[in-house]
Parts: structure tokens; C-alpha cells; sequence
């Protein structure tokens, strides 16, 4: 692959671009109702329209922000600003690393940028997935009770079942996920990006092989759903340890194969890895698009860098 100059982003700058993309994203563009829709999905046989209406059956359309607040919003500011910072900080690293391509240092830094990621998001997660899959949060209410009903399951949470420490369930798991997704993300990003130039500008190094924002984003998201087809199993385990009905367990992903080995055999455990796929796949690739092309794109604009280009 050919070699490209690329000036370095600020991982400060970054960390407070990328929170405020992914909140609008999650709040705004129906980002928080489809990581929901796939939590759910993967958690349970019910089928999306079931979910769904689940979700506005008693609050209306504002259904599909439950859980957004507060541990939503939290997660939302923390994926974003902490990815941003991650991978900026990462990249900047990686720059005097002579042995390895631009494109290496790219793929590596949004793995780094994920495992970060990981590790500061997962109690979030795990707070607003408990409250996702707690039959208890399905109840009358507005907007602003059952938030309140959310802060008080989060406390429940962590008084009953042993402190803060109970929030890292799942980290290890989820840590390592997350650099997968970002590396896999990062990685068929740039091998899409290099098919479609040489696609277009055949395999003449001499010409400026520079693609258009609107282009960038398309790879952007075709990158983004092959690595969601790639490394949904692993995804499908971490909501499965993280569900309230394993409150307390200690669960391993051995023993869940294991568990659906046995009750439903290869099958089972093949529809268990592809349960959520749809508004998986669509999520991560729109955040893909975000993260890897947008953001960088009001990065230029805040500091006035190639706007044009």
C-alpha cells in the first residue's frame, strides 16, 4: 500500500470532538435505540417489532430513549471522548515507528483507541445494559421517572453486589472485544479505502490518490459492516454475561458455549453468535463513519486544517 503523509490530530481536541459526535449520534440520530434493540435482541428470542413495541407500549416514542439517562448519556460521552483520545494518542506514539507502514500505524492506533475504550466504558455498559434487560424498567412512567428508576437500579447495582469492583464485569472480555472491533474496523476501512483508489485511480503511485469526504465515508461504512459481521459472536457473549438475570454469577464464555452446546447443540450456539445482527451491523457502521471520518473531518474544521481538501 502506498505511503501517505498525514498530519497528526491532537488527542485533547480529539477526546472532546469525538464525546460530542457520539452524543448527538446516540440522543439524536437513533443511536441509543439501536445499540438497545440489539442488546435486547441478543438477550432474548423476541423478535425486533416485538422490542420495539415493547419499548413504546406505555411512554410512546420517547420509549426509545430508556436507559439513555443517565448511563446512556454517560456511555455515549465516554465511547466517543475516550476512543478519540485513545486512538490520537495512540497514533502520535506510533509515529516514529519506522518499521511499520502508515497504514499499519492507522489500523494499530484504532485498535489501541478501542481497547481504551474498553476498559473506561464497560461499567457504563454494564449499568445500562442491567437496566435494558431488568423486567422491573418496563413500567408507567415518563421520561424523567424512569431516569430516576435508572439511577436507583445503578445503585442497587453496586450496594448489592459488592461495591464498585461489581462494575468491572465483563471488562476483561469487553476490553479485549473492543480492540478487535477497532482494529478490524480500522483495518477493513483501509483495505476498502485502497480497493476503491485502485479502482479509480489504477496503480500509479505518482498520482494523488486522495478521495473525496463523501467517498471516505462510504468506505467509512462498508468497513464498518464487514467488521460487524466479523466479530458479532463475541459481541452477543458480552450482553449475554452482562443481562440482569446473571446478577451475581460469575459467568464465563466458556461455560455459556458450553451451556448452549448441550441444550441446543452447533445450531444453537450459531443462532446465539448471529442474534442482533441487523442494528449491529448498522450501528457500528455509522459509528465507523463517525469516528474515522467525521470526527476528523470537524477536526479539520475547528483548526482550519486542508477544509477544502
Amino acid at each position: 500500500m502506498a505511503k501517505t503523509v498525514k498530519k497528526q490530530e491532537s488527542p485533547a481536541l480529539k477526546l472532546l470532538i469525538s464525546g460530542g459526535v457520539t452524543i448527538c449520534f446516540e440522543a439524536c440520530a437513533g443511536g441509543h435505540y439501536l445499540e438497545m434493540l440489539k442488546i435486547l435482541k441478543q438477550t432474548s428470542g423476541d423478535t425486533y417489532w416485538t422490542i420495539t413495541s415493547r419499548m413504546t407500549a406505555e411512554k410512546g416514542l420517547i420509549g426509545v430513549l430508556d436507559g439513555f439517562m443517565p448511563w446512556g448519556a454517560i456511555q455515549a460521552a465516554v465511547k466517543g471522548s475516550s476512543f478519540g483520545f485513545g486512538q490520537a494518542f495512540c497514533r502520535v506514539g506510533l509515529e516514529h515507528v519506522t518499521f511499520l507502514e502508515t497504514w499499519q500505524k492507522d489500523v494499530l492506533s484504532g485498535g489501541g483507541g478501542g481497547f481504551v475504550q474498553g476498559v473506561i466504558m464497560s461499567p457504563t455498559l454494564l449499568l445500562k445494559t442491567r437496566v435494558m434487560t431488568d423486567p422491573r424498567f418496563r413500567s408507567t412512567g415518563g421520561f424523567f421517572a424512569t431516569s430516576y428508576h435508572s439511577l436507583k437500579l445503578g445503585k442497587e447495582l453496586i450496594v448489592t453486589e459488592g461495591g464498585l469492583m461489581s462494575l468491572t464485569k465483563g471488562m476483561g472480555v469487553f476490553s479485549f472485544k473492543r480492540f478487535c472491533d477497532w482494529t478490524t474496523r480500522f483495518g477493513f476501512c483501509v483495505m476498502v479505502e485502497e480497493l476503491y483508489k485502485i479502482q479509480k485511480f489504477g496503480d500509479d503511485d505518482s498520482v494523488q490518490r486522495k478521495l473525496k469526504k463523501s467517498e471516505q465515508m462510504a468506505c467509512s461504512l462498508a468497513g464498518g459492516t464487514l467488521s460487524a459481521l466479523a466479530t458479532i459472536p463475541i459481541d452477543v457473549m458480552v450482553a449475554t454475561i452482562q443481562q440482569a438475570d446473571k446478577k451475581g454469577e460469575k459467568v464465563s464464555v466458556m461455560k455459556i458455549m458450553r451451556t448452549k452446546l448441550q441444550q441446543h447443540g452447533f445450531v444453537g450456539v450459531m443462532q446465539l453468535s448471529t442474534r442482533g445482527l441487523i442494528p449491529r451491523v448498522a450501528h457500528v457502521a455509522l459509528t465507523v463513519m463517525l469516528m474515522k471520518t467525521m470526527s476528523s473531518w470537524i477536526y479539520e474544521v475547528v483548526t482550519k486544517k486542508n477544509v477544502l481538501d
